[in-house]
């Protein structure tokens, strides 16, 4: 069966890059296939920092036959009263290739129309595949793109070349000036130029002759052997490789579940670095194991690329004894730094020695400005520091991050009030949200700014020593979750000062209009409100979103103007708030779409309580009393739901059907506030559902007369006001 390869050359694209448009590749070039009538045995997606690459497996040699059915004129239009085919009928037919004669006629919902049946070509693969590929390609998505020379194309990078081959034919296409051909270009030091690729079954085989491993996963098992020999020479364990490896050691492809960036996982980003990787130890000197770890670190792994290593201790009886994969290569612990580290060259093994020492030198360099820096820093308490913060903006059109710090400050008050904290934590988390963000004056932060927070917390504990250890942990944590699998932090004082942070940044934009758009988020605001949804569901903590918007703005209104009506920034955020807690509760436990919007409509001002119905819904769901309950529920929820509210007269019953389900939503309301959800539901369902339908079999609610429909719509609406303490149960699909 045909192989199809095509290959997307470029200049260098940062590694971040590929995960999302591998990704993306692999899904469109499905589709593309389907589109092209073409079966296929697999896809598989490539990418090296010079090429995206897309190969489909056994893929039909020629287009799969289909017939469509064209309608055109009615047939009275079509054929006159003889039945002969008017000029309305030819012109149709003639368009379609077909004689009059060969058009059918077929009864419609709109008549007797005509129809022509065309059957569509059985293209070979490459020409059915040549005129797809350009709108493949332009359709891959960056987080930033760029246009190059006088064509209107935005990529991640310049296209320098395009290879499409159907086993040993070119599909010919044309994309910004280039065309497609059989050439591929080499390693860029070790087999710089083009070579041709004779047969798609050579793709790969012809790149690893010239001194490029176009598959990510062969990639990644050479590093992860190499580092894991080298990193056992030294009796060490390596930072920035991920929590765990895979460990299936034959893995060379990618599943999409490894098709992701994680923060921290220096050997994926290293992957999409090389295209012929070779790994060798480096050293530094020793003293400087004085500093704090987190900036040899942060020096190392975010600023130079390399693994630092540490020193580790086996969990465990033994070795043996561990399951192979059970950790990083079995039951490790870390421990110290060493004055050691591992890193990657795209190249092979001459002159390494030299490069090595390189490595070490600009390493030395970066770590005695380091060391400056901190012995600077040390000089000065962060208590000092908070009056620095007036000369730092924190964003154009809101003040400086002293201003910041004050809303912070105000609040956290707040929350230390819902939180009920004793009057030590509230003040903790009062010094802690003052000294928070004083760390981005120090010389340190300035350097290395993905360290802000964590310098503060080592200062507060260095140069503070008024303070106590939980403000140190509440300023170091503060920033957390920093992506999307980080860990919330962990005390309660620093899971209120981050999600005072997080509203804060939120309302605050949200003031000035800054609302991420589409995919358009350059202030990271969603991953902010993802933030404070994971800190209140992991913390179990019930707070009110809306009174900490209120807060935080009635602190803003004293610093600038508001740009946007109070009230309209307080539901904004609040949706906002709940669109990151739907993709929570969706897409990470897994609730029914419908059983969550549900669950959401009543309000999440209360995030936990609003997460707890959608939860409560997902156990109710499978019972065979959910859906009836449910489709009785809606009835009086759908007929009051532009009732304004009011009350019940008895006196008003004229039915015994209204006495009788009166009696029972009172007894159900009498216990609703002392039941969980699971309890209330059931007796909705017990006590409930049989009056409410008795009540609609034999009462009119909207009757003529004015009091007794009000008073029946107020019935209705009272109920839904009980039902709405789980859910909206209008939302829910009834199938």
């Amino acid at each position: 069966m045909p192989r199809f390869v095509l290959e997307i050359g470029t200049e260098e694209i940062p590694p971040r890059f590929f995960p999302p448009a591998l990704a993306q590749l692999r899904r469109d070039g499905r589709q593309m296939l389907e589109r092209a009538r073409l079966g296929f045995e697999d896809v598989k997606v490539y990418g090296t920092p010079r090429r995206l690459v897309l190969i489909a497996e056994d893929i039909g040699a020629r287009q799969a036959p289909e017939t469509r059915e064209e309608r055109g004129p009615s047939a009275k239009v079509a054929f006159d009263a003889d039945g002969s085919p008017t000029k309305a009928a030819e012109g149709f037919a003639r368009r379609h290739g077909l004689a009059p004669e060969q058009l059918v006629k077929k009864e419609t919902d709109q008549g007797e129309y005509v129809f022509a049946v065309v059957k569509a070509p059985e293209l070979p693969a490459g020409e059915a595949l040549a005129g797809l590929l350009p709108d493949l390609i332009a359709g891959l998505s960056f987080p930033k793109t760029m246009r190059w020379g006088t064509g209107k194309l935005r990529f991640g990078r310049p296209i320098r070349w395009l290879l499409a081959l159907v086993d040993d034919e070119i599909v010919g296409f044309e994309l910004e000036g280039l065309k497609s051909n059989r050439l591929t270009r080499g390693h860029p030091v070790l087999s710089d130029g083009m070579h041709q690729v004779r047969n798609a079954d050579e793709y790969e085989s012809t790149l690893e002759d010239h001194c490029v491993m176009v598959r990510q996963g062969q990639r990644r098992l050479l590093l992860r052997e190499r580092i894991r020999e080298l990193s056992g020479q030294e009796n060490a364990l390596p930072l920035g490789v991920g929590h765990v490896f895979p460990t299936i050691d034959t893995l060379m492809e990618w599943p999409d579940e490894f098709l992701r960036q994680i923060p921290g996982d220096l050997l994926l980003e290293t992957v999409f670095l090389v295209e012929w990787p070779t790994v060798a130890l480096g050293r530094f000197d020793p003293s400087f194991l004085s500093l704090p770890d987190p900036i040899l670190i942060e020096e190392m792994q975010h600023v130079q690329s390399y693994f630092p290593l540490q020193t580790q201790e086996w969990v465990g009886e033994s070795r043996e004894s561990l399951p192979e994969g059970s950790a990083f290569w079995g039951g490790h612990r870390p421990g110290r730094l060493l004055p050691r580290f591992i890193a990657v060259r795209d190249g092979d093994e001459r002159h390494l020695d030299t490069v090595v020492a390189g490595w070490e030198n600009v390493l030395r360099a970066k770590l005695i400005d380091a060391s400056f820096f901190y012995e600077q820093d040390l000089k000065r308490p962060l208590s000092d520091r908070v009056e620095d913060l007036r000369g730092v903006v924190f964003q154009e059109g809101l003040g400086t991050v002293y201003d910041k710090v004050q809303r912070i400050r105000a609040v956290a008050s707040d929350l230390a009030g819902q939180d009920s904290l004793s009057s030590a934590d509230r003040k903790a988390l009062g010094a802690a949200a003052l000294l928070c963000k004083a760390d981005l004056t120090t010389e340190v932060v300035a350097e290395l700014s993905g360290l802000q927070g964590v310098m503060g917390g080592i200062y507060a504990r260095t140069i503070e020593p008024t303070q106590a250890d939980e403000v140190a942990d509440a300023i170091s944590d503060h920033y957390r979750p920093r992506f999307s699998d980080d860990e919330i932090p962990g005390t309660v004082l620093s899971q209120l000062l981050a999600v005072a942070d997080k509203i804060d940044t939120i309302a605050a934009l949200f003031a000035i209009g800054a609302v991420p758009t589409g995919s358009a988020d350059p202030f990271g605001l969603r991953r902010e409100a993802a933030g404070v949804v994971a800190i209140v569901l992991g913390a179990d903590l019930f707070v009110s979103s809306r009174r900490l918007v209120e807060v935080a703005l009635t602190e803003l209104e004293r610093q600038v103007e508001l740009k946007q009506p109070r009230n309209r920034i307080v539901s904004d955020v609040l949706a906002f708030l709940g669109q990151r807690l739907q993709t929570h509760l969706r897409e990470e436990e897994g609730i029914r779409y419908d059983l969550v919007e549900a669950a959401l409509a009543p309000g999440i001002d209360d995030i936990s309580a609003a997460a707890t119905r959608a939860q409560a819904l997902r156990l109710i769901q499978p019972h065979d009393s959910f859906l009836p309950t449910v489709i009785a529920c809606t009835r009086p929820m759908n007929i009051s739901k532009d009732f304004e509210g009011g009350d019940v007269d008895p006196e008003l019953f004229q039915d015994p059907s209204e006495n009788a389900l009166w009696e029972a939503y009172q007894k159900v309301a009498s216990q609703a506030d002392d039941v969980p959800l699971l309890k209330l539901f059931e007796l909705i369902a017990t006590e409930l559902r049989a009056p409410i339908d008795t009540y609609f079999d034999d009462v009119l609610v909207m009757a003529e007369d004015e009091k007794l429909r009000r008073n029946r719509l107020a019935m209705c609406w009272r109920l839904s006001q009980l039902f709405r303490r789980i859910a909206d149960f209008s939302l829910i699909v009834q199938a």
